[in-house]
């Protein structure tokens, strides 16, 4: 009779044999013959497995055991609603691995509210150095979660007001509204703005600087205005706009359910006036309308003035941008003149009241107006030795060759320095401020309170050959003319001193021709 072999015996025999091996081998001193056999595993999830009121635009975190890198798979977030689901690739851009390579963060889009969410991971998502994989989650184990808000929203957003309203036919030339029935946030997609030939003429990332959302509006700042006298039409893809339970805006993807007529411009030599009477519209007749600073970090503020009326005031934080246009892209070629009217108290550096150019450094090209140095300028003191108290810088686009004379290649207005001195603008005291640039004659002049301030004997204050018939902003970067700012958004506020500029500004005129003394004078008595 043959004796039974207990085939569990040999099994753990074997086991125990490689046991041993594994540890013989772990101990060599070869380190070619270190071997790594174990897959891979999750250590914690981010949301926790059963967690309530999840943020609808988290992110989903998994921390592994080990050092990982990308495998194959996907990603599954499952809700009730089957079009919300989300497959998302692990080599998508939407999964990134960090912290030494133990922290896979996966971003989807955002979630519906009030919803019972699963993810599943598939196996094989990562694979650890030596090239062991994901097993997957174990099957005793889910990872779910409710997202946060009212799960009773399950309307789309409706549009409440279109700006310009469908079939105008005076529409501004630079900017686009929508208004909703609710709140609403970005979504993934594009605005696109098309000719009634059907080109594109802009298209806009809703989740890009151009595009605001400020509760139920969705604001649009066209980085290049529309042509004057055009027809237009807007479409927008379902889902490039949400409500703020996820709830997708079904879009408008027709020719006809938002189109357009622009104005057909002034045809006059004033191409900007803001009067500032409530609001920041222009009333030339070429609706250059000005909007909020894309960066500021405070609104304006309208006010009544004692002495002027309603005007602006730009607190600490808050400035104003102009349209980006070609009547506002100054060439070597092209007259023009900027008058306004303001009102400040000094502050020490150097911060700009309004300009076209990086005032990071006085040789970037553009033009712009600033204080410096104005809490100490007095030009009725012999004594005071303040270099500036407030200048007009001009430089030219890179590259021109200038008179070895200017420094630097550019040319700056210096009150301090005029012959006699210009008073001071920042003495809490309303001043009216013009600036002419004659490419013509070649000859820059600066007004204050219509009377002319210059020094003959230095070039640099006045003779615009200097710039060698060059554009006179910056052709590369094309930042818009900043009222409160430099023209990048971001000089003043780069500053804990330039921050604090504070003052108030009233009836902006721009123009493309150079003011006469007589009309500077008609301008002082309005």
């Amino acid at each position: 009779m043959k004796t039974k072999i207990n085939k569990t015996f040999y099994f753990y025999i074997a086991a125990s044999f490689l046991a041993v091996l594994a540890l013989l081998i772990s101990c060599s001193d070869d380190d070619a013959f270190v071997g790594d056999i174990v897959n891979p595993y999750v250590v914690s999830y981010n949301p926790v497995s059963g967690v309530g009121g999840v943020d609808l635009s988290s992110n989903l975190v998994l921390t592994f055991d080990d050092i990982v890198e990308k495998g194959t798979g996907n990603i599954t977030i499952t809700t009730d609603l089957p079009e919300a689901t989300q497959v998302i690739d692990v080599n998508s851009d939407q999964v990134e691995i960090s912290n030494v390579g133990r922290v896979m963060t996966i971003n989807p889009q955002d979630f519906l509210s009030g919803r019972n969410y699963q993810v599943v991971i598939d196996a094989g998502i990562v694979k650890d150095t030596a090239g062991n994989l994901f097993f997957g989650m174990p099957d005793n184990e889910e990872w779910t979660f409710t997202s946060g808000g009212n799960p009773g929203d399950l309307d789309a957003p409706e549009i409440a007001e279109l700006t310009p309203a469908d079939d105008a036919t005076d529409a501004p030339v630079s900017s686009l509204a929508l208004s909703f029935n609710e709140d609403v946030k970005a979504g993934v997609g594009e605005i696109v703005v098309y000719d009634t030939g059907g080109t594109a003429v802009a298209t806009l990332d809703v989740e890009g600087e151009s595009v605001t959302i400020d509760g139920p509006t969705l604001s649009i700042a066209l980085p290049n205005s529309l042509a004057f006298g055009g027809t237009f039409y807007v479409q927008i893809a379902a889902g490039v706009i949400k409500d703020i339970a996820g709830n997708n805006f079904p879009g408008i993807e027709d020719t006809t359910s938002w189109n357009f007529a622009t104005t057909a411009g002034s045809g006059t030599d004033l191409v900007v006036h803001l009067p500032f009477d409530g609001n920041m519209a222009d009333i030339s007749g070429n609706k250059f309308d000005a909007s909020l600073g894309a960066t500021a970090t405070a609104d304006v503020e309208f006010v009544n003035d004692a002495e002027r009326g309603m005007v602006v005031h730009f607190s600490p934080g808050s400035y104003a941008s102009l349209p980006k246009h070609d009547l506002l892209r100054p060439d070597g070629n092209q007259d023009f003149s900027v008058n306004f009217w303001t009102k400040l108290v000094g502050i020490a550096s150097d911060p700009c009241l309004i300009g076209n150019s990086d005032w990071g450094s006085g040789g970037n090209p553009g033009w712009l107006l600033a204080i410096d140095d104005a809490d100490q300028y007095d030009p009725t003191d012999p004594a005071n030795t303040i270099e500036h108290g407030w200048l007009v810088n001009i430089a030219a686009e890179a590259g021109k060759v200038f008179p070895p004379q200017i420094e630097g290649g550019r040319m700056d207005w210096r009150a301090a320095t005029c012959d006699p001195k210009a008073p001071a603008l920042a003495d809490d005291a309303w001043h009216m401020v013009t600036i002419v640039f004659d490419q013509v004659n070649k000859e820059l002049s600066i007004y204050i309170d219509g009377t002319e301030y210059g020094n003959a004997a230095n070039p640099g204050f006045s003779d615009l050959s200097i710039l060698n018939g060059s554009q006179v902003y910056d052709v590369t970067k094309d930042y818009p003319l900043n009222l409160w700012e430099d023209g990048t958004g971001g000089y003043n506020a780069g500053s804990d001193t330039r921050k604090q500029l504070d003052g108030f500004m009233d009836e902006l005129k721009y123009y493309n021709k150079a003011l006469t003394p007589g009309e500077i004078t008609t301008l002082l008595s309005e």
